[in-house]
C-alpha cells in the first residue's frame, strides 16, 4: 500500500483535472483584480470562469482525458456531483432566485430626475416568490442569480474535479500569492497618495476609501482577511508535513511571511472592523504556532526556529510602527469610542433595525434578490438621521442619503430572500460548516483556526457588507472548500499509508 502511494506521486494529472485547476486558478486569482466584481464585465468573467470550472468538472469526455489513475471518469464525477449536498442546496437556491425574477411584482418607474416603485400583477401569482422588476446593469433578481452562480459553480466545480493534492497547491497559492499581491499594491498606493485604483483607474464613488482594488476599504480588509485565513491554514499544512518527514524547512516559512505581509495590509487600511477581526486571527494563528514549536522544542527540537520567528515578529511591529497614520488612526479610535457610547443612534444600528422592518413585511418569501436598495427608502424614511444627510440648526434636516446595501448581510438576506430562501442558503453554509468538522476531528487545532477564521468573517458581516461584492463571495466559497479538499485528501492519505 505505501509502494503505490508513492507511486501514486509520478502520475501525472489527468487532463479534466488541468481543465477544472486552470478554469479555478484564474478565477480565484481574477477576484483580487476585478474591483470588487461590481461592474458588469467583470462580474460575466468570474461567472464564466466559475461555469467552466463546473462544466470541465461533469462533463462527458474522453477516456483519455480522465487520467490513468482513474480518480475521474465521467459516470464517477455524476456520481459525485449528485452526492454533494452543496450542490443540491446550491441548486435549490438558484431555481428560488430564479422563480423571484421571473415573477416580479414590483417594478422600477424611471422619472427624468428620480425614480419610484409601482406594483404590478405577478405572472405566477401573489403566493410564489417575487422580486422587484429593475435595470439588470444596475441590480435585480437576474443579476443576482448570476453573483450566486458563479460562487457555486466554482465550489462544485472544485469539489467534484479536484481529486489530487497537486492541483489544489496550484489553485491555492496562486490565491495566495495574487491576494498578497494585492494587499501589497494598496500598502504602496497608500505610501504614494493615489486615489486611483491601480494608479490609472479612477474611482467611481464620490467618497472613495479604496484599499487595493477595492473602492470599499472594509471590502478591501476583509478580502485580505480571507486570503490570510487560507494562507494560515496553508502554513499548518506544509508545518504538519515536514513534521512528519522530519524537515527543517518548507514553504510554511513563506506562508509565515506572507500572513504578516497580509495583516500589515490590513492594519494600515484603517479599516475598525477589518484590523479588530485581522488582529484576533493573526494572536489565534501565533497562539497554535508558538504551541507546535513549542512541543516541537520539548521533544528536542532548536531554539534557532523559535528565534527567528520572535525576531520576525519584532521587526514587522516596528515596520508597522513606522509606517502607520497614527493621527489618522487616532481619528478613527475616537470614531469608534464616539460609536460605542451612541450604538444606538448609530447609523448603522438604524439602518439594521429599518432592514428588519423591512424583512418583516415580507418574512416568508423575501421583496426578491436584488430588491433592497429599491424597497428600502420605504422604511428608510422612518428614521430621519439615516434618512436625511445632515441636521442643520437654522434649516433642519438636509440632503437625502442613499443606501444600496443594508451594511449588515444578514439581514439583508433575510429582507431579500426570506426564510424560504434563507433555508436553501443555510444547507450551503452548513455544508461548509460539516466540512470544517470534518477537519476538526482530523486535526484540532487547524480545524479550530477554521472555525474561527469563519467566525469572525460571520461577525464582520453583521456590521458591513461584505458579501455583497461579487469578487469577495466567489473566493470565499471556492478558496474554503478548497483548503478543506486539500486537508480531506491529506486525510485519506494518511489512511492509506497507516
Amino acid at each position: 500500500m505505501i509502494g503505490s502511494q508513492n507511486n501514486s506521486y509520478g502520475i501525472p494529472l489527468s487532463l479534466r483535472e488541468w481543465l477544472v485547476c486552470i478554469f479555478a486558478t484564474l478565477t480565484l486569482v481574477f477576484t483580487a483584480w476585478s474591483l470588487g466584481g461590481y461592474k458588469t464585465w467583470a462580474l460575466h468573467l468570474l461567472f464564466a470562469g466559475g461555469m467552466g470550472t463546473f462544466l470541465a468538472s461533469v462533463l462527458p469526455m474522453p477516456r483519455s482525458w480522465n487520467g490513468y489513475d482513474q480518480q475521474h471518469g465521467n459516470l464517477k464525477n455524476f456520481k459525485r456531483l449528485i452526492l454533494q449536498p452543496f450542490f443540491w442546496a446550491g441548486l435549490c437556491f438558484l431555481f428560488y432566485i430564479l422563480i423571484q425574477y421571473i415573477n416580479p411584482s414590483i417594478v422600477q418607474v424611471l422619472g427624468e430626475k428620480s425614480w419610484w416603485v409601482e406594483p404590478m400583477t405577478p405572472p405566477l401569482g401573489s403566493n410564489v416568490p417575487s422580486s422587484v422588476k429593475a435595470d439588470y446593469g444596475t441590480m435585480n433578481a437576474l443579476r443576482t442569480f448570476v453573483i450566486q452562480a458563479s460562487a457555486i459553480s466554482l465550489a462544485c466545480g472544485i469539489l467534484v474535479g479536484i481529486q489530487r493534492r497537486k492541483s489544489a497547491l496550484i489553485i491555492l497559492w496562486s490565491f495566495v500569492t495574487s491576494g498578497v499581491t494585492m494587499g501589497f499594491v494598496a500598502i504602496l498606493q497608500k505610501l504614494s497618495k493615489t486615489w486611483e485604483i491601480l494608479w490609472f483607474i479612477e474611482c467611481s464613488s464620490p467618497y472613495p476609501k479604496l484599499w487595493g482594488t477595492f473602492v470599499y476599504r472594509n471590502q478591501g480588509a476583509a478580502f485580505l482577511l480571507l486570503v490570510l485565513l487560507i494562507t494560515a491554514l496553508l502554513y499548518f499544512f506544509y508545518y504538519l508535513d515536514s513534521t512528519a518527514k522530519l524537515k527543517k524547512s518548507g514553504p510554511h516559512f513563506l506562508c509565515f511571511f506572507f500572513v504578516f505581509l497580509l495583516s500589515g495590509s490590513i492594519w494600515l487600511s484603517l479599516s475598525r472592523g477589518g484590523i479588530i477581526l485581522g488582529s484576533l486571527l493573526v494572536a489565534i494563528f501565533c497562539i497554535f504556532t508558538f504551541w507546535f514549536h513549542l512541543i516541537a522544542i520539548i521533544r528536542g527540537g532548536s531554539f534557532r526556529l523559535f528565534g527567528l520567528i520572535l525576531g520576525f515578529l519584532i521587526s514587522y511591529g516596528i515596520f508597522i510602527a513606522q509606517f502607520s497614520n497614527w493621527e489618522e488612526a487616532e481619528q478613527r479610535v475616537e470614531h469608534l469610542e464616539e460609536i460605542i457610547y451612541n450604538i444606538e443612534s448609530y447609523d448603522r444600528t438604524l439602518s439594521s433595525l429599518a432592514t428588519w422592518d423591512m424583512a418583516q413585511s415580507r418574512i416568508t418569501y423575501g421583496w426578491g434578490a436584488g430588491s433592497f436598495r429599491y424597497i428600502f427608502p420605504i422604511y428608510q424614511k422612518e428614521y430621519d438621521s439615516i434618512w436625511y444627510h445632515s441636521f442643520d440648526s437654522k434649516k433642519g434636516w438636509l440632503g437625502r442619503k442613499s443606501y444600496l446595501y443594508a451594511h449588515n448581510d444578514w439581514l439583508q438576506f433575510l429582507a431579500e430572500y426570506g426564510i424560504v430562501g434563507c433555508l436553501f442558503l443555510g444547507g450551503m453554509l452548513m455544508c461548509l460548516a460539516f466540512a470544517t468538522i470534518k477537519l476538526f476531528f482530523f486535526i484540532k487545532s487547524v480545524g479550530c483556526l477554521m472555525f474561527c477564521g469563519i467566525f469572525l468573517i460571520f461577525i464582520h458581516n453583521f456590521v458591513d457588507f461584505i458579501f455583497s461584492s461579487p469578487a469577495y463571495w466567489v473566493a470565499y466559497w471556492g478558496s474554503l472548500f478548497l483548503i478543506l479538499k486539500l486537508f480531506e485528501l491529506k486525510n485519506k492519505a494518511s489512511k492509506v499509508l497507516q
